[in-house]
């Protein structure tokens, strides 16, 4: 298995599915209003959230590769309930979000796909094991922290579709062309703006402010007026999915938050499959990430 910083010939095929699914699942995004698949599917997933079609397209999508692929002993996803044992080995682990930001697709606005690689569980999965000690093995492999992360990424679909990566040593961005169907490096190392190259913007859902904590509504206050230097007020930008938020931030520079607030104590964002890489592809260009 890989340290970070380091690409060995299993994470690169696992890191090669996952960019095949997203090629994929960007084909999906681009044809839904004609091949009739936007508007939801008629159930929800395991964070509770109503399942779009895509949800459930682009979910099978990323299952059916990372299963092909060899790589991947457990998959975790936000569209189902439990983790999936693929291989009986000791692959990485695979978390991820298929569609982020899915309440935008019947409205053509960026959606995303996000993804996290771990490092091999502790437990191994055999085929002699029961359902129960399969699905234990594969809770114990995945409930990892993010320091456990190998590779982190996301892949955007707006006017152009983006796959961000990280393995520990640096971001790089990589656009789709579509005259040769790959993904191409467009920036070799990606670093977060910092000091008067940074735009002051601030993204988060600024419709539950009142519903935040107390410190939190004066800190956006205090932003609002400028910050601690006093200069020019920041921005508020949301467009109301992560990937589209966090690529802003990680380009121009700035905040974004998804806090916790009265309505959900503990937030709402997911750390295995949301937080935990986002927060990998900050720190590692640049930036920060805290609770």
């Amino acid at each position: 298995a890989s340290a970070r910083g380091d690409i060995d010939a299993d994470l690169a095929i696992a890191l090669n599915s996952v960019a095949i699914a997203c090629k994929r699942v960007r084909a999906l995004v681009a044809r839904a209003p004609i091949a009739g698949n936007t508007g939801a599917a008629g159930g929800s997933n395991a964070s509770g959230d109503e399942q779009k079609k895509l949800d459930v397209i682009a979910n099978d999508v990323f299952v059916e590769t990372l299963r092909a692929c060899g790589r991947a002993s457990v998959i975790v996803t936000e569209e189902e309930d439990t983790p999936i044992a693929v291989e009986r080995a000791s692959g990485y682990i695979v978390t991820f979000d298929p569609i982020d930001g899915s309440s935008n697709i019947d409205a053509c606005v960026t959606t995303g796909s996000i993804f996290g690689v771990y490092a091999p569980g502790a437990c191994e999965i055999k085929d002699t094991d029961s359902a129960e000690e399969t699905l234990a093995n594969c809770l114990t492999n995945s409930l990892q922290s993010g320091e456990a992360l190998v590779a982190a990424g996301y892949c955007m679909y707006s006017s152009s579709c983006v796959f961000v990566l990280t393995t520990g040593d640096g971001v790089a961005q990589y656009d789709f062309d579509e005259n040769v169907g790959e993904f191409v490096c467009s920036k070799e190392r990606v670093t977060i703006p910092d000091g008067d190259k940074m735009q002051r913007i601030y993204s988060g859902n600024n419709g539950n402010v009142n519903l935040w904590a107390p410190e939190l509504k004066d800190y956006v206050a205090h932003l609002q007026k400028g910050g601690s230097d006093g200069g020019k007020p920041w921005t508020y930008r949301y467009i109301g999915a992560l990937i589209g938020d966090f690529h802003r931030t990680l380009l121009y520079g700035g905040i974004w938050l998804y806090p916790p607030d009265t309505s959900a104590p503990n937030g709402k964002a997911r750390l295995l499959y949301e937080i935990a890489p986002i927060s990998m592809i900050a720190e590692q260009a640049g930036g920060m990430s805290t609770r």
